[in-house]
């Protein structure tokens, strides 16, 4: 199986973006360069007991209409994030481990609605294309059931996305 030069995808990736005029297809492109490819060795990354790290591993110049990352995520068993949303575009891909995913959406000015689970394992992904210049995209939280690594792509500093209690 062909190694992942995940600097380069990235590269790819912001090529794609200039050169198609349909944003919604970059999260089918992303999994189309990534499947049937394997990681590099990720066991150099930061680990944490009982969390989660994050490890930029690629992100573009600042730009005012633009500013994509690429990460890395490092999960202990049954770590477990806060419900929140994203920007714009965002995309999870599993590298290993096993994680549920529960998804919001929301609720009026009544809050948020529970609208399912699902459990993903290593090779599966997931993506979504929100509303620009917002950070309320793609609600969910994730709880990591088997310690393992996820890749992930946003289209601005996904750690501006809203937190929920």
């Amino acid at each position: 199986m062909p190694h992942l030069e995940i600097e380069h995808l990235f590269q790819q990736m912001l090529l794609h973006r200039e050169q198609t005029a349909d944003p919604a297809s970059l999260g089918a492109w992303l999994r189309q360069q990534i499947i049937h490819k394997a990681f590099p060795d990720l066991s150099h990354l930061p680990f944490s007991p009982c969390t989660y790290t994050r490890t930029r591993v690629a992100q573009e110049s600042l730009r005012a209409d633009h500013h994509y990352e690429a990460l890395i995520l490092r999960w202990d068993e049954q770590a477990k994030t806060s419900i929140h949303g994203h920007p714009a575009f965002s995309f999870y891909a599993v590298i290993s481990g096993c994680f549920e995913m529960d998804f919001f959406t929301h609720q009026g000015v009544s809050g948020l609605r529970y609208e399912g689970s699902q459990r993903f394992r290593p090779g599966e992904v997931i993506w979504s294309l929100g509303q620009q210049g917002r950070y309320d995209n793609f609600i969910h939280r994730v709880t990591c059931l088997e310690s393992g690594c996820t890749f992930h792509v946003y289209s601005d500093d996904g750690r501006k996305g809203c937190q929920y209690t």
